[in-house]
């Protein structure tokens, strides 16, 4: 699917926002965009009409939209997951910030038990950047290989690869292997199953 002109128009204009509005929106994101950049995707065959992974998903959410509206796909019906706050892909923080923000997703996606965590860190490079929106179910099961948002009985919280052993003893690992793993007990720890990268719906 390609970037969806019309439809990111009538995003802008519904928020009543400019160019320059997208633009100061993206920068508090860390994106770093020009007004140009911002002109080139509301006109057909411009220089860069369709936006990276990154910004696209960082517009879909100033612009409260899903991605798939963005690029597209009217027929999939959107609903909203709450963003509870940031989980560190790094050395683990404690606990998170609850939030009421929400952010759009198709509707299958939106079923009870289902959340987001921005990351926050570098731990789970390559396949987990930071910034990145990270969909998860509290309700599906864990198993060895799968990536997990976890919070153990001290209250830290972070994004981990979930490995566990006969004995019960779980081991979680970073992709990056800069970083040091953490081991705990299963019952000392509490897992939701991360699904989804918001950038790959």
């Amino acid at each position: 699917m390609s970037f969806n002109l019309e439809n990111f128009k009538k995003a802008m204009k519904n928020k009543n926002y400019s160019n320059q509005n997208l633009v100061d929106k993206l920068t508090e994101y860390g994106i770093d965009v020009t007004v140009d950049t911002i002109k080139s995707y509301r006109r057909s065959g411009g220089k860069n009409r369709q936006p990276t992974n990154d910004k696209l998903v960082a517009i879909s959410k100033i612009l409260n939209v899903s991605t798939d509206n963005l690029l597209g796909n009217d027929e999939i019906e959107v609903k909203y997951i709450p963003l509870i706050g940031v989980a560190s892909c790094g050395v683990p923080n404690i606990a998170y910030d609850d939030s009421t923000e929400y952010i759009p997703v198709s509707s299958e996606l939106a079923r009870d038990g289902v959340y987001a965590v921005t990351a926050d860190g570098d731990s789970m490079l390559p396949d987990i950047k930071h910034g990145s929106t990270i969909i998860c179910d509290k309700n599906m099961q864990c198993e060895n290989g799968n990536i997990v948002h976890y919070t153990t009985i001290d209250g830290e919280s972070g994004l981990k690869k979930y490995l566990i052993d006969d004995k019960g003893v779980v081991t979680l690992m970073p992709l990056n292997s800069n970083f040091t793993p953490i081991m705990c007990d299963e019952k000392d720890l509490r897992c939701a199953r991360a699904f989804k990268i918001v950038s790959d719906l």
